[in-house]
């Protein structure tokens, strides 16, 4: 069922009408869900996790993400399925667990394009999902994770790029930055200027806090 980062706003980026698409999650995941994009090595490049806070709380102190089995799911298998038709043994008991959270029916779905696994995990505390909403949630998937890898694509930023953003992120005026890149004032500056343009930003500060809100630097 994966916890991982929460960051919200980039809903606004990347999903149209992310507010009515949330409300149709809510109303199937009445126990909660969590949704990622981008996954990769382990860590998505946007995560929001609605699961109860009680349930986020405990998979972290215990660190079930090694023992979740639809974690392991996630990881190697593409499409949809409830979690009462997992394969893989759940020697941790985090099923268990969950149910005892309100979790007790779910499913997941993962689609995987250009390389990245987009994914979500949604739960109810009274029944199984219909097949209708593993159809309806499958589709929507695979919508979202073609659009967040088309928007990501248009993006780009190299390295480069996003090393000279990260070392504005961490307060250094340009002089420092490039300094510690082991860089030109110049060949900074250059990188700021074509990072900015591929985020859309009109300065150097918003393409720094907008790199930031996308989980970029």
């Amino acid at each position: 069922m994966t916890i991982l980062v929460d960051n919200k706003k980039m809903l606004d980026l990347v999903i149209p009408d992310h507010e009515q698409e949330l409300q149709v999650l809510e109303a199937i995941g009445n126990a909660g869900f969590i949704l990622g994009l981008g996954l990769k090595f382990g860590k998505p490049d946007f995560a929001l996790n609605r699961y109860p806070e009680s349930w986020t709380k405990k998979y972290e102190e215990e660190n079930y993400f090694f023992g979740d089995p639809m974690t392991l799911w996630t990881m190697n298998r593409e499409g949809s399925i409830r979690w009462s038709a997992c394969e893989f043994e759940d020697m941790r008991g985090v099923m268990d667990e969950a149910k005892r959270h309100g979790l007790a029916y779910g499913a997941t779905f993962v689609e995987v394009v250009k390389g990245k696994r987009s994914f979500l995990s949604i739960a109810r505390n009274d029944r199984e999902l219909t097949d209708e909403e593993m159809a309806l949630l499958m589709a929507r998937v695979k919508s979202w994770a073609s659009l967040f890898a088309n928007y990501w694509k248009t993006i780009g930023l190299t390295k480069g790029e996003v090393d000279a953003l990260s070392a504005l992120k961490l307060g250094s005026n340009q002089d420092e930055a490039a300094e510690s890149l082991k860089i030109s004032r110049s060949a900074l500056r250059q990188r700021l200027t074509t990072a900015q343009v591929k985020l859309r930003a009109p300065n150097t500060v918003s393409a720094v806090a907008r790199a930031a809100q996308m989980g970029i630097i």
